[in-house]
């Protein structure tokens, strides 16, 4: 069986301990076309419980935060979660935990400072990962 992803708004939420750092990626994908930013949490937590109240298709996810890290929370939310990808975010310094990262479910590892371009061409590349089927071809 064939999935069709259809171009559809890819809803995202925000997980970073850096009230900062959501702010500015806020803006960036309000800025972006055919992404809508659905909810944001400051700790690992708060990031679940923004999952199961918004059920966004990808989640940006800092690797170090209270409560429960990332890696902690991501391996909830893909648990529990299974529509929703993650995208783990880290600094260069953090590349070592990048494994753990993708051990426990994300779908990526970024380095926080990878470029606009980057970060969207993952959005959207998670976000087209086999979630769901939207639609099967014509016979």
């Amino acid at each position: 069986m064939n999935t069709v992803i259809l171009d559809r708004l890819i809803r995202v939420g925000i997980a970073d301990d850096n009230e900062l750092v959501r702010d500015t990626l806020r803006l960036m994908l309000d800025c972006s076309p055919n992404i809508q930013v659905v909810g944001e949490a400051g700790n690992g937590s708060e990031a679940i419980a923004m999952v199961e109240a918004f059920q966004p298709d990808v989640v940006l996810m800092d690797i170090s935060m209270p409560v429960f890290n990332g890696i902690q929370a991501t391996r909830s939310i893909t648990s529990n979660f299974p529509d929703t990808k993650v995208i783990v975010l880290g600094m260069p310094t953090d590349q070592t935990l990048s494994d753990k990262a993708l051990q426990a479910g994300a779908c990526q590892f970024l380095i926080k400072d990878c470029g606009r371009e980057k970060l969207l061409n993952a959005i959207k590349e998670c976000s087209s990962a086999p979630l769901k089927v939207v639609g099967h071809p014509p016979h």
